[in-house]
């Protein structure tokens, strides 16, 4: 996974772990706060993660990632014959197919998720390196990062500027409409940090 997944995803992927997220998060907050830089950090939720997966854009992913078709097939396989029922007054009703989403406790559901948020992932990225989302540089500015994901969560790193800001919104809006998955702005924060103003 860790040839298809960048390095801003800390979960399912070997050699990760949550633990990576706190501490370069925290490396940052310390970092704005004692050269008083200011930033502002925005917490993504999204609504039902993992129901709201679109197959074909999971499966148009993969193919853009250069899986193999043996392996798309195989996968295919899993996800679209899986039927469903659902308990209605302890009473199981008629089974029906699964035309979205991933199980919930499926081991290939986090993976996959993965894949999906790789999207966001590398469409944070490319803005970064043409500096219209400036990336917040830690470690003496070695490692220049704007965004860490872990699973469905996802952590934006931003400087108090408003046109970073507006890029930003542009780009989940835009992956909302290319993903099918919807942010949740009711669940998700925008914190700020330091005393650093907002300016253009």
């Amino acid at each position: 996974m860790d040839k298809v997944i960048g390095p801003n995803q800390m979960a399912f992927v070997k050699g990760r772990q949550i633990n990576d997220s706190f501490v370069i998060a925290k490396e940052v907050i310390h970092s704005w706060r004692k050269d008083d830089l200011g930033g502002i950090l925005v917490k993504l939720d999204f609504e039902k993660a993992y129901d709201n997966v679109d197959h074909n854009i999971l499966f148009d992913v993969l193919r853009l990632m250069g899986f193999r078709s043996k392996w798309i097939e195989w996968l295919w396989d899993c996800i679209s014959t899986t039927r469903l029922s659902v308990l209605v007054n302890g009473s199981p009703t008629k089974k029906f197919w699964m035309e979205r989403g991933l199980q919930q406790g499926d081991p290939l559901s986090p993976l996959l998720f993965n894949l999906v948020v790789e999207v966001l992932s590398r469409m944070l990225d490319k803005p970064r390196e043409r500096g219209m989302i400036k990336g917040i540089g830690y470690r003496n500015d070695a490692i220049h990062i704007n965004h860490l994901q872990f699973a469905d969560d996802t952590m934006l790193f931003l400087e108090p500027r408003m046109n970073y800001i507006l890029h930003a919104k542009r780009i989940l809006r835009c992956f909302e409409l290319a993903s099918g998955l919807k942010i949740n702005f009711h669940k998700s924060c925008l914190v700020k940090v330091g005393t650093k103003c907002l300016n253009d």
